[in-house]
């Protein structure tokens, strides 16, 4: 099997579909990407800024002289300027190039709000590993950082920028950090935790404006004047999918490249054999909501880049509806939800009853362990969202709930639920289990 295969993008879903392809078949690959770098850890960013992982070049997986050295014809710093999909071909700045197959993975951007004083000296945003360095270099002159939006990227920032000794001060519009994954009365837990640290977490309040001559000098934020000396912009991410728009192709509701079961893009409705896109730009399908949506995990980009190698390999593969399980470490304290949260329950008019527990992450005698909260969404009896916020034990028990919630687990079956117990690792009766029951006693007082 020989043919020519283009590759928009660098990241997870680009290099490993390029990767895959290089090992099972002929293919000539072409990769491009607009970064100079490739391969690296953007979710490691935040933990060499607290100083956890040593250097940036940590989070570099594999040189690009390695894909090199695989007969794969890799461009960074390349802009690609346009898709020809009537003769199959993509005009870059290194060339036009012809394709049999085309991947498109060019991922997603930051959001910068059109705030004044945006484009001052010492104002970031942190997407790549160029960006990151450029922070890490700015803030060994830096006594006060203003971090704009609490999602996860501001959240996680926010700890590990705490943890290393800096003032921090957290600005959210909505009244809650998370607002995405947590449920207000959760999220409460994370915001006393940054707030435990020494950061001035301010929610339900706009930043009006970023203030300084050439370089930035004090947001300003409701009524106050915050002092800031670096500002890190963290609003949210918006899908690459201009290019992709501007070809023909179509773009959903959530702003990505329209997809199908096997990845393949659609132009003017009509699904393409030899066309496919995936990562963050590319919408696939809520498991809960069947609505399309943007996944933004690195996880999912890896499964969504072998989908694609197998298809292209003839094999069929289809990249199922998704929950996206999702975690971020902020400061100590680790916070994870899958599946619908209350807004978006609500959102979706959907009905539902929750349970909630609070336990702990060992026996109460043994030491280090710490307090674990537990959140349970159940739309009638079928369990359809899980959030639970603790200092270790939240990964294994959000993908345990994660694989419940796919299979159609009930109330009755998180009763039933087996778990294994030893005194360092677990309470005798997991809490999980306590939510079930608060959420089961609910139901019968509505019924």
């Amino acid at each position: 099997m020989t043919g020519k295969v283009v590759i928009l993008g660098a990241g997870a879903v680009g290099m490993t579909v390029a990767t895959y392809l290089k090992r099972h078949t002929k293919h000539e690959v072409t990769v491009f990407s607009s970064d100079n770098n490739t391969a690296y850890s953007q979710c490691g960013l935040p933990f060499v800024l607290e100083g956890v992982v040593h250097d940036f070049s940590d989070l570099v997986i594999r040189p690009p002289d390695t894909f090199v050295d695989m007969g794969i014809d890799l461009h960074l710093g390349t802009t690609v300027n346009h898709i020809d999909t009537g003769c199959q071909k993509v005009i870059s700045d290194a060339g036009v190039f012809e394709y049999d197959y085309l991947v498109i993975a060019t991922g997603s951007m930051p959001f910068v709000p059109p705030l004044k004083g945006r484009e001052l000296d010492g104002v970031f945003t942190l997407h790549t590993l160029s960006d990151g360095i450029a922070i890490d270099r700015s803030m060994k002159d830096s006594s006060s950082v203003v971090i704009i939006g609490a999602g996860g990227i501001g959240a996680e920032v926010a700890g590990s920028l705490a943890l290393r000794g800096i003032a921090v001060t957290l600005v959210e519009a909505i009244p809650q950090v998370l607002p995405l994954t947590l449920d207000p009365d959760m999220a409460l837990l994370v915001q006393q935790h940054l707030t435990s640290l020494g950061v001035n977490v301010r929610t339900g309040v706009q930043v009006d404006s970023i203030n300084g001559l050439n370089h930035v000098q004090s947001v300003s934020v409701g009524k106050e004047l915050v002092p800031a000396d670096v500002v890190i912009v963290a609003t949210g991410l918006r899908p690459l999918s201009g290019i992709a728009r501007d070809a023909g192709f179509d773009i959903g509701p959530a702003g990505g490249i329209v997809t199908n079961e096997h990845l393949r893009v659609s132009l003017a409705g009509e699904f393409q054999d030899n066309v496919y896109a995936g990562g963050e730009c590319a919408e696939v399908i809520d498991f809960i909501t069947d609505s399309p949506f943007i996944s933004r995990l690195g996880s999912a980009a890896r499964r969504m880049a072998r989908v694609i190698g197998e298809n292209i390999t003839e094999q069929d593969a289809v990249y199922p509806p998704t929950l996206s399980p999702n975690v971020v470490v902020v400061g100590n304290l680790v916070a994870g939800s899958v599946g619908i949260t209350s807004q978006r329950a609500k959102d979706s008019d959907m009905s539902i009853v929750y349970g909630i527990s609070e336990g702990l992450t060992r026996a109460g005698y043994y030491p280090g362990g710490s307090q674990l909260n537990v959140k349970l969404i159940f739309a009638g009896l079928q369990l359809v969202g899980a959030q639970v916020v603790a200092g270790e034990g939240v990964k294994e028990r959000i993908d345990a709930l994660s694989l419940a919630i796919r299979m159609g687990a009930t109330v009755h079956d998180l009763l039933e639920w087996e778990t294994s117990y030893s005194p360092p690792v677990s309470m005798v009766i997991d809490p999980v289990t306590f939510a079930a029951a608060d959420a089961k006693t609910k139901m019968e007082k509505m019924a």
